[in-house]
């Protein structure tokens, strides 16, 4: 009954404005979700959405981005082998279904920064699943997560190859951006961390005029980061900076 008035109330919007499906009781789930994770209570949104999630069965790309959030949580509580073990269970299914091409290659790039050695991350079918994705039109936010598949799974020949692709307007600020995330996305495959923090660190806080809410753009903050981290401490990096 609370959840059904809190349901009644909801905004279908995140803290940046991006819009969320919002409707019933799955729509209250997926507005919670992005409440506590926006506010930085990650152990709150571990405990509401799983208990909320317990017993319940669903489908869909709704379902499997609901899903998407509670790993998300487990991740953030330490919990990588849930996370995985829920991506095998939960997503892993949908991807070759076409309905996980934002999610799947989002959480097992959290999985890959984040968890212990010893957590299995499935890369080859999100990225055989990426590369048909890219044969047909979408839309550049699903593109470029379709990159980051690529990248996750150390395609760099992939990469390459849609980056000298002659189809795209690179002069376009979506194209300008995908460009740029795939060249830093690309040199962090290769582990040339110093190019790809100088890289990411200019282009991914542009992420979010490709679309996308708050709480799925920070992973591209994350690995921005993470370049950064790797990188620092080298001359190539400090040179880079300079130039």
């Amino acid at each position: 009954m609370e959840q059904m008035a809190f349901a009644e109330r909801i905004v279908g919007r995140d803290v940046s404005g991006a819009p969320l499906f919002c409707d019933g009781a799955w729509g209250w789930a997926h507005v919670e979700a992005h409440r506590l994770l926006d506010a930085g209570r990650p152990e709150e949104g571990h405990r509401v959405l799983g208990a909320w999630l317990a017993g319940r069965d669903g489908a869909g790309s709704d379902w499997v981005h609901l899903q998407w959030h509670m790993a998300v949580f487990e991740i953030a509580v330490g919990r990588w082998t849930s996370a995985s073990d829920r991506f095998v269970r939960e997503i892993l299914p949908a991807v070759s279904a076409g309905e996980a091409h934002t999610d799947a290659p989002a959480l097992l790039w959290r999985l890959s920064l984040t968890s212990p050695a010893g957590v299995h991350i499935p890369w080859a079918p999100v990225r055989d699943a990426a590369i048909e994705g890219l044969r047909g039109v979408s839309s550049p936010y699903v593109e470029l997560h379709h990159l980051l598949a690529l990248a996750g799974a150390g395609d760099a020949s992939s990469l390459n190859r849609w980056r000298s692709s002659a189809a795209r307007d690179d002069s376009s600020l979506c194209g300008h951006v995908l460009t740029g995330m795939a060249d830093g996305l690309c040199a962090f495959a290769a582990q040339d961390y110093s190019r790809a923090a100088v890289t990411l660190a200019a282009t991914a806080p542009r992420v979010s005029r490709l679309g996308g809410s708050r709480a799925q753009n920070q992973l591209f903050e994350l690995i921005s980061q993470e370049a950064r981290w790797r990188a620092e401490g080298t001359s190539v990096f400090a040179s880079q900076l300079a130039a």
